[in-house]
């Protein structure tokens, strides 16, 4: 650990950590752990011994080691792609790349290396026709995908299509090459490992929650919050039916007055039956969209559809 001695100024004391008994073998495998002190300061290192899981995986991890021992945890790795950095420091997980990097939050401490004219930087979030193209990306598992049928696909002009790939470009997670005249966006990631890295980058698909009487509903509106998960999984549907829609109607109210004659309208962003296909919002945007209900029901839903749309089997298939 002479990278954060010469860094901080302070000296790093490490030894190995008895795991026996104490943590899952899966972790003890996946994982080399050491207990160390920064100055006064305890934590414990974690050394993947593989293939870096994704962020959901790695918090879950870091969870069931402070289970055992509450303290902060540390990954450490010999080297990490900038998309990878970017999630960890968003996300709030420690990490050391000796010799390049360090993110201590505990201690306050983020040490970088430059990276000259990148311009990740610069791009905070995406704007709605950039997230739509780059889950549009996704669903397509990853494969080359051709600008020029995009404006058409979602109605956009060519100008918005090329400034939403360029955000994309300018954030990291795609790159662009030429095909003859044809601009191709390409990843080298998994349908996982993109979504995961752009976590950071994503917009909240819905900008406004009201509530209309059901006798308004019509054929423009779609399914979404709850009752769309209640449609792609075992959760039983809201009491209060969920819909979405782009534009705010008239007449609608701020609070739910009567569960027997008006649902939820949550407005978006933009339209997610582009993505999806059917009258309901796509996987994606609708993982988003609930990224804040605090249930653990629903986010057992949420996390099984998401491992279905990556091919893995959910608990109910």
């Amino acid at each position: 650990m002479d990278y954060i001695e010469e860094a901080l100024g302070e000296k790093v004391m490490r030894r190995p950590l008895q795991v026996k008994g104490k943590v899952p073998l899966f972790l003890i495998d996946a994982y080399e752990m050491e207990q160390a002190a920064i100055g006064q300061q305890p934590c414990l290192l974690l050394s993947p011994r593989g293939q870096l899981a994704p962020i959901s995986v790695i918090k879950k991890h870091i969870n069931r080691v402070q289970g055992a021992w509450p303290m902060p945890v540390v990954l450490e790795m010999p080297a990490l792609s900038r998309q990878r950095r970017q999630t960890l420091i968003a996300e709030k997980i420690p990490f050391v790349v000796p010799g390049k990097q360090l993110f201590l939050p505990f201690m306050g401490a983020l040490l970088q290396e430059k990276y000259g004219s990148e311009k990740a930087a610069s791009v905070e979030k995406l704007k709605p026709s950039a997230q739509m193209l780059l889950f549009y990306f996704i669903y397509h598992k990853n494969a080359p995908l051709y600008l020029s049928q995009m404006a058409e696909k979602f109605g956009f002009s060519a100008m918005s299509i090329s400034r939403a790939a360029s955000q994309l470009l300018q954030s990291g997670l795609l790159s662009q090459h030429k095909d003859g005249v044809h601009k191709v966006l390409t990843s080298d990631l998994t349908q996982k490992e993109l979504f995961e890295n752009a976590q950071p980058f994503l917009l909240q698909p819905v900008r406004k929650r009201v509530f209309i009487n059901k006798a308004d509903l019509h054929n423009d509106y779609f399914l979404a919050g709850l009752s769309a998960l209640g449609e792609k999984s075992m959760l039983n549907p809201p009491n209060t039916p969920v819909y979405g829609a782009t534009k705010e109607p008239p007449n609608t109210a701020a609070h739910l007055i009567d569960s027997e004659t008006q649902c939820e309208l949550e407005l978006w962003r933009y339209d997610p039956t582009l993505l999806s296909g059917e009258n309901c919002a796509d996987i994606l945007s609708l993982a988003l969209s609930l990224g804040s209900v605090r249930d653990e029901r629903v986010e057992m839903e949420i996390e099984d559809m998401l491992e279905r749309e990556w091919g893995n089997n959910g608990r109910w298939l």
